[in-house]
C-alpha cells in the first residue's frame, strides 16, 4: 500500500475514530491494493464475497441485470468511500450484482481473515462500522424516497441535490438506469423539454 493510499484510508477512519500508530501499522500489514480499467468488472453476480474495499481514486457502479437482460444500475461510490457487504463477507455469501469501474479506480481491499483479525485486536472499530452502515441505510432510504418521486423532471432535480459529483462522472446511460427512466427521457429533462 503506498504513502498516499495509507494517508487516505486513515484519513477516512480518522473521520470516525482516533487511531493509534499501532492500529495504522496493523492495518498497512492487512490492507492490499489493486487496479482497475475503465469497465473492467471488479465483482461478478454469483461471485463469493471476499473482500472489503475503500476506494482511493476512481469511480464505481453496481447493478444487476433484470429478467429482461437490461443492466439495471442502483449505486455508485466514488473516492474515499467503502464498499462491499459486512454481512456477506462474513458469511461468505455470493454477490447478488455486479461492480464495475466505470473510471481508472484503485482500491484497497481487506479479506475476511484480515478483517476479523484486525477487529479481534481492535474491538473500537465494531462501533465505525455500524457508523459506516447507518450512513448507506440512510443513503439507501433516500434513493428509495428519490424513486418514488412521480415526475421524471422532479426525480432528477432532487438527485442533482443528493448526489451533485454523480452528474460531473457518470455516463447518462448509468444515470438514467439509477432514476428508473428512459434515456431519452433523461435528455429531454435535461434540456429542459420536460
Amino acid at each position: 500500500m503506498t504513502v498516499d493510499n495509507k494517508k487516505r484510508l486513515v484519513q477516512f477512519l480518522l473521520s470516525y475514530i482516533e487511531m493509534t500508530q499501532p492500529e495504522i501499522d496493523s492495518l498497512n500489514q492487512v490492507v492490499i491494493s489493486k487496479s482497475f480499467k475503465k469497465k473492467e468488472i471488479i465483482l461478478r453476480e454469483g461471485d463469493v464475497l471476499k473482500y472489503l474495499a475503500f476506494i482511493v481514486k476512481g469511480a464505481v457502479r453496481f447493478y444487476y441485470i433484470d429478467e429482461k437482460g437490461v443492466e439495471q444500475t442502483f449505486e455508485f461510490a466514488f473516492e474515499n468511500m467503502p464498499i462491499g457487504q459486512y454481512h456477506g463477507l462474513l458469511s461468505e455469501a455470493k454477490s447478488n450484482a455486479y461492480v464495475e469501474a466505470i473510471e481508472e479506480t484503485t482500491l484497497l481491499g481487506i479479506s475476511k481473515d484480515n478483517f476479523i483479525q484486525f477487529l479481534n485486536q481492535f474491538p473500537q472499530y465494531y462501533a465505525v462500522i455500524t457508523e459506516v452502515m447507518g450512513k448507506a441505510l440512510v443513503d439507501h432510504e433516500v434513493r428509495n424516497k428519490l424513486l418514488r418521486i412521480p415526475s421524471s423532471n422532479q426525480r432528477y432535480q432532487e438527485f442533482c441535490k443528493f448526489r451533485p459529483e454523480v452528474i460531473q462522472r457518470v455516463p447518462l446511460t448509468y444515470i438514467a438506469s439509477y432514476l428508473k427512466m428512459a434515456l431519452g427521457t433523461l435528455s429531454r429533462v435535461r434540456a429542459g423539454k420536460l
